[in-house]
């Protein structure tokens, strides 16, 4: 008995895993123009994208003869997994400016007001992992196995991701990337 309520989150966030359709989002994201030379006011298309999978969510739980509590759990849920592609996505980008990196910010930006305009609860919050994975790029390079001890909602391959991008972007020395990665997976 003691375990019900623990089964039932389960249940729960897998099907919203399952009934928000955006298993294919990680490398949309990973594959989105990252190297861009200046920031303009456009996001990228997945944004977009993942917004309408968002509302073909919600429409399926209007009408899925489901109490109005439920809904919003399975909508908080929703997003919580949005936050997740998201990262994951993040994590596989291979090669990212400066401006690119402030694109992310913006693409993160969009999306948090236009879940808003879908949902009645606040949004931010349930994104707020995305938001440090991305000013996380802005670490400086002995920082980050501190950073990757301090975040364990971040998997060792996110971690990883995230330092290959800045140690490639930055110009780091070799040695130092293969020793702050050897450092956060003996960490883990």
């Amino acid at each position: 008995v003691d375990t019900v309520p623990d089964l039932a989150e389960h249940i729960h966030r897998t099907s919203a895993r399952m009934l928000l359709h955006i298993n294919g989002y990680p490398d949309k994201i990973a594959n989105a123009k990252w190297e861009v030379k200046e920031l303009g006011t456009d996001h990228n298309g997945y944004v977009d994208l993942l917004l309408g999978e968002f509302k073909h969510y919600k429409t399926r739980l209007d009408h899925g003869g489901i109490s109005k509590e439920l809904q919003h759990l399975l909508l908080d849920y929703g997003i919580e997994s949005i936050a997740e592609v998201l990262v994951e996505g993040l994590s596989r980008v291979k090669r990212c400016t400066d401006e690119g990196r402030a694109l992310m910010s913006l693409d993160l930006q969009v999306l948090i007001n236009g879940l808003q305009h879908i949902v009645s609860s606040n949004v931010k919050p349930r994104l707020q992992i995305v938001e440090t994975f991305v000013k996380a790029y802005y670490l400086p390079e002995t920082e980050y196995v501190h950073w990757a001890r301090s975040h364990p909602e971040y998997s060792k391959s996110q971690v990883v991701g995230l330092v290959n991008l800045v140690a490639t972007m930055k110009g780091w020395k070799r040695k130092t990337r293969l020793e702050t990665i050897e450092k956060i997976e003996a960490a883990a």
